[in-house]
């Protein structure tokens, strides 16, 4: 996972406030709302807990029964971090666009920090294409939020040499 102080300087970089960097870096990386050491802010933790996703044969699940929530974006199996991501998205629409861009840019560039994509830049991929592997192949949408991604990506292709600084030479 990339340390906070790089997607501080992203976040910082884009500008989107700090105090919505400060919410969503904790919401992103608790385990969940029982987490002591990254606490969840506390309307982001009723959201993971108020049952929202319906199973066929079974009662509405909250995202919480789904297990670890850290790094959402690293659950296991597609469907099951596309859910979560899904319902995160729904909700952070209602709290605005800094918000969701924040989220967008913190899986993009926990993403370029995974050893797999620094491996794929060390034998010649841009961070251009690790960008687009990422949309390809991770990127949630929901209603309201493409622009927002769109945003991001752009943002972060057109500082791509810096990027690279930051997470090639690791």
């Amino acid at each position: 996972m990339s340390k906070w102080a790089v997607h501080n300087k992203w976040v910082c970089k884009m500008g989107i406030p700090e105090e919505v960097a400060k919410y969503m870096q904790p919401a992103i990386d608790s385990k969940g709302p029982s987490d002591k050491i990254i606490v969840m802010p506390a309307d982001f933790a009723k959201h993971c807990q108020e049952p929202k996703i319906p199973l066929a044969g079974h009662k509405d699940c909250g995202l919480m029964d789904f297990g670890n929530l850290h790094d959402r974006g690293k659950l296991s199996g597609t469907v099951v971090h596309k859910m979560v991501q899904q319902e995160d998205l729904k909700f952070l629409v209602l709290k605005g666009n800094d918000h969701v861009r924040a989220y967008y840019l913190h899986f993009i560039l926990d993403y370029l920090d995974h050893p797999t994509i620094r491996e794929y830049m060390n034998q010649g991929s841009t961070v251009s294409d690790c960008i687009a592997m990422y949309v390809r192949n991770k990127a949630v949408v929901v209603e309201g939020t493409g622009g927002c991604l769109t945003a991001v990506v752009d943002f972060l292709k057109a500082r791509s040499t810096e990027l690279e600084e930051d997470y090639h030479k690791k």
